[in-house]
């Protein structure tokens, strides 16, 4: 998920500020000591953000770790004792909250860090997990604008969950066959293909069948396996 960094730009700049200096020297020698100021300041503010950002991404990881252990901590059943060494719920409702709560922090204060665009989305997928529809649509539909192209995909195969969700099927259908024509590295075309075809095994089973048929045929013998286990339950 890397881009074209601020930094970057920074140091494209200086080079090219340096380039036009360096051209005028020999007419403007008296100006040589003004330019050697001039690289210092660059080079000294270009290492500076280099280490907020390092810095800023190193905090960013350790927030994203903490609410991670939060997303996947167990539930007790309700009345058990609780483990002082383990993180846990009453309720599936209640850790899915401060599991939202947490990633959106995350993405808040850190959202020009790679770390902080993934812990949007993760907290999209927390208010789905909820049943917050509306922010969950809200959360993913920013995320798949601002992150990398791994993660937009990733955000539109969860908008098109929360499309289903809330029987707006003829919506996530079209983000399923845009995922096909465009896979990633995040989504596949498989993976597309097989979401689609789960849709359909409510509404046109006859259609599901079809989509894994196609899958059963393929070089993956994972995805051909899948497909045959998924065509035998359209079946019943």
């Amino acid at each position: 998920m890397q881009s074209y960094t601020r930094h970057q730009l920074k140091e494209d700049r200086f080079q090219e500020v340096t380039r036009g200096a360096i051209g005028q020297v020999q007419e403007h020698r008296r100006q040589l000591a003004l330019l050697g100021v001039i690289v210092l300041v660059v080079v000294v503010a270009a290492g500076g953000f280099a280490y907020w950002r390092s810095q800023q991404d190193d905090q960013a990881s350790a927030a994203m770790g903490q609410a991670m252990t939060t997303y996947t901590a167990p539930i007790r059943a309700e009345g058990a004792p609780t483990d002082p060494t383990q993180l846990s719920f009453t309720s599936a409702e209640q850790r899915d909250k401060e599991a939202e709560k947490q990633f959106q922090t995350i993405a808040d204060k850190y959202q020009h860090t790679e770390t902080g665009k993934n812990a949007l989305y993760m907290a999209a997928a927390a208010a789905l997990d909820a049943g917050r529809y509306s922010d969950a649509e809200a959360k993913f539909k920013k995320a798949a604008d601002s992150g990398s192209k791994n993660l937009a995909a990733l955000s539109k195969l969860g908008l098109a969950s929360v499309y289903e969700a809330t029987n707006r099927d003829q919506d996530a259908i079209s983000i399923y066959n845009d995922l096909m024509k465009k896979p990633t590295e995040s989504v596949s075309r498989e993976r597309a293909q097989f979401a689609l075809a789960e849709l359909y095994e409510r509404k046109d089973p006859a259609q599901a069948k079809r989509i894994y048929d196609q899958l059963a045929a393929d070089k993956s013998p994972t995805v051909s396996q899948l497909a045959k286990q998924r065509q035998a339950a359209v079946k019943q």
